[in-house]
């Protein structure tokens, strides 16, 4: 291990600069903070990442590190977990601060301030006497977590860790006979099992002292707190330590190899490591409002951090992340098919057709090759189990099939990617056919089989009108699909099963005397009570008339669903209303930002962006940049069984902000893009750069006043179809259709 450069690594300028800002936040006025912080991300970070500051992370902050292969997170209070996935190596990871005289500060006591990146995580502890910056992170593939150390204060201050081993493999597999070892060559810990197939390190150049191993069937000190203390070494004005965690999990893997990479590895994040957040990836928001800004980028962040590699079974993404709850699972941090696809989706509005094509490849690597149905959920651990035999979790839902044709659908609108196409097109027919497989004879619905689930997992439904929906979503995505294919006859065949199936809905879930939508029947063939999910889907799909959508969208907007954080899926008035309840009362955060969405669609911009900006504080409510899966229907704080990093919750925020708030529909087949913006009044520009149409890369920029609105355009590439949509200053409908050449064009609407 090269003790040299680790050090000497350490002295460097984030460190230096962050001290500065963490002193700022010490002295500044509270309403200068976000200000300050903003200006201290500036200076600290040289690339092109954002930074979040928190000003209270130990007031139930969740607080994470997110690698490809490895991840460190959690509430301070608690202590971290971390993992090289698919291995837990350690639970309950905290500090504290040893003086020379033997005293010491617990670190979440002395906590006064933390900050994340895209590719890192800072806390700072502060004394009277001392001030400890410790900042994790993790590099490219590597199965491990880094830690610096940098301490200010009076010489003799010591690091002392505490920590639980576990060494033990994503829920459900596990792994027996743990053992912890001191390695005197390692100068650290080394986790263990017999076998020697599963393998972790923890060390530290500047390990002074640590817990006397024992692992006699009396004293085994797994699932117990270890201790280890580092005596840090000068390195500038400071003096600094670093600590890895190392997982080994694959046979062409190494621990030892893993830690010496990370300890030698330069401060600096790697090139490929800050590629996956370059803003030219994707497109670019700027609005005149700086939180929502904020919001926007660090949902496209959320969504990249989702992006997790397995050795076992390749690199697709994750739900979402929060603490394991009794078991070795932080909450989403496996794969699940229908989760993926939302997400996929908002990549595809983002303009990140290269991950959402590697996101719907992975998606389909898993497929029932019998049957062709998609898959449901997957551990980290599925490639240590019969994951598909033992379990039940693999293919247990039959609407994530329908909604991979209708992804599929959309990929192939933005990008008209024919090689991707006919590359899949046999797995799409396969989803296809088994579509048809859940169909009834009848009526040309849909049903769920005994042993099966629908959208609705509360409740064993026979049939749902939102899955009912989604069939006529699928059918006209294959129609799509087949005509770019080039199979006339099979797109008529899909065409054909849509109209059916639309006036069949209808037939089925409206219950007219009622005036209302019924949600779906149970095994015993009673009619649920209405839905919001299910009135949305009614409108989204076609089959509500334009007085039931105008109803609908009217009772949306009363204070019985509509909250100040969201909106409810039960109203208040329902007698099966329950603010705590998972899905009785509470308010999601994808429900809201779809019905944000649906709002745009039918021109009610007014009430959409209430919503939609209601949504901007759940970006700050607790893990930094990310959204809570769903909070509680009678106060803005989070439901009991929410995860604080849930996936689709960014995802649906993005959607809803780049197919709502700014209308855009890039149809790569067609070659043209259309731009329908909805802004508030308050916002007289709107920036919207980087929209990829065919091979042209296009910037936007908006503009309103009193005369009316101007669009200026700059095209990089080849001319397009630009389709721009708004209202004048009487509310009524205005359109311009305009071939936009290369360089640029400036347009204007009265």
């Amino acid at each position: 291990m090269v003790e040299g450069c680790s050090i000497q690594s350490m002295a460097l300028r984030p460190f230096l600069l962050l001290s500065v800002f963490v002193s700022s936040l010490a002295t500044g006025p509270a309403d200068a903070y976000p200000a300050a912080a903003e200006r201290a991300a500036a200076e600290v970070h040289t690339n092109d990442l954002p930074f979040w500051p928190v000003e209270r992370p130990h007031k139930n902050r969740y607080l994470s590190v997110h690698g490809l292969r490895a991840f460190a997170g959690g509430y301070s209070e608690d202590g971290l977990e971390i993992w090289t996935f698919p291995l837990q190596l350690v639970t309950g990871y905290a500090l504290d601060v040893v003086r020379a005289d033997g005293s010491s500060v617990r670190g979440v006591e002395a906590l006064t301030s933390a900050s994340v990146d895209p590719l890192s995580m800072t806390r700072v502890y502060r004394g009277t006497d001392f001030q400890v910056e410790e900042r994790m992170d993790t590099r490219e593939r590597l199965p491990g977590i880094r830690i610096l150390y940098r301490v200010h204060g009076p010489a003799g201050l010591q690091i002392r860790l505490h920590m639980r081993p576990s060494l033990n493999l994503m829920w459900p597999a596990g792994i027996g006979g743990q053992e912890l070892n001191w390695n005197a060559g390692a100068n650290g810990f080394e986790l263990k099992e017999p076998r020697g197939k599963f393998r972790a390190l923890i060390v530290s150049p500047q390990a002074a002292t640590h817990t006397q191993p024992n692992n006699d069937r009396r004293g085994n000190v797994f699932g117990q707190d270890i201790q280890l203390t580092l005596r840090p070494r000068p390195c500038g004005d400071a003096h600094c330590a670093v600590l890895v965690f190392s997982g080994q999990s694959e046979s062409d893997e190494d621990a030892q190899t893993t830690a010496t990479a990370l300890l030698s590895a330069p401060d600096e994040p790697a090139a490929s490591d800050q590629a996956r957040y370059d803003a030219k990836r994707m497109i670019n928001v700027v609005t005149p409002d700086a939180k929502a800004n904020r919001a926007i980028r660090w949902a496209q962040i959320a969504l990249e951090q989702a992006w997790t590699c397995n050795a076992r079974l390749g690199c697709g993404l994750v739900a979402g992340y929060g603490p394991s709850r009794g078991s070795r699972r932080p909450q989403y941090a496996w794969y699940f098919g229908g989760d993926g696809l939302l997400s996929t989706r908002a990549l595809i509005h983002q303009g990140d057709y290269t991950r959402a094509a590697e996101s719907l490849e992975f998606i389909i690597r898993y497929q029932n090759p019998d049957n062709g149905m998609i898959w449901h959920e997957m551990s980290q651990s599925a490639g240590f189990v019969d994951w598909t035999g033992d379990y039940h979790y693999m293919y247990a839902h039959v609407d994530i099939a329908f909604d991979f044709l209708d992804v599929m659908a959309a990929y192939d609108r933005a990008t008209g990617d024919d090689g991707f196409l006919r590359k899949h097109w046999s797995a799409l027919l396969k989803a296809w056919r088994y579509c048809l497989s859940t169909l009834d004879q009848d009526d040309g619905l849909p049903r769920v089989p005994k042993d099966m689930m629908g959208h609705n997992e509360q409740v064993q439904l026979t049939d749902e009108l939102t899955l009912s929906a989604a069939w006529v979503r699928a059918a006209q995505a294959m129609a799509q699909l087949a005509a770019a294919k080039g199979d006339p006859a099979l797109a008529d065949q899909a065409d054909a099963a849509r109209e059916r199936a639309l006036t069949s809905l209808r037939a089925r879930y409206r219950d007219a005397k009622a005036q209302r939508w019924i949600s779906g029947y149970t095994r015993a063939g009673v009619a649920m009570g209405s839905r919001l999910r299910a009135d949305l889907a009614a409108i989204a799909s076609g089959a509500a008339t334009a007085e039931e959508s105008t109803q609908t969208l009217d009772m949306i907007a009363t204070p019985a669903f509509l909250t100040e954080w969201g909106v409810r899926d039960t109203p208040i008035t329902s007698p099966d209303y329950d603010p705590e309840l998972y899905a009785s009362g509470s308010v999601w955060g994808l429900t809201s930002a779809s019905t944000a969405q649906a709002l745009w669609r039918v021109g009610r911009a007014d009430t959409a962006y209430a919503l939609w900006s209601a949504l901007l504080p759940w970006a700050d409510q607790d893990s930094p940049g990310h959204m809570h899966e769903v909070m509680s229907g009678s106060a803005f704080v989070p439901q009991r069984e929410s995860v604080p990093e849930q996936t689709w919750s960014s995802a649906g925020f993005l959607s809803a902000t780049m197919a709502g708030l700014l209308g855009l529909n890039i149809d790569a087949r067609a070659n043209a893009l259309h731009f329908a913006p909805q802004p508030p009044p308050s916002w007289p520009t709107l920036r919207v750069a980087q929209i990829r149409v065919g091979a042209s890369v296009v910037d936007l920029e908006w503009q309103r006043s009193d005369t009316g609105q101007t669009l200026a355009v700059h095209n990089r590439g080849p001319s397009f179809q630009l389709v721009w949509s708004g209202r004048d200053s009487n509310h009524a409908s205005v359109m311009r259709k305009q071939e936009i050449p290369t360089g640029s064009t400036r347009l204007t609407l009265p």
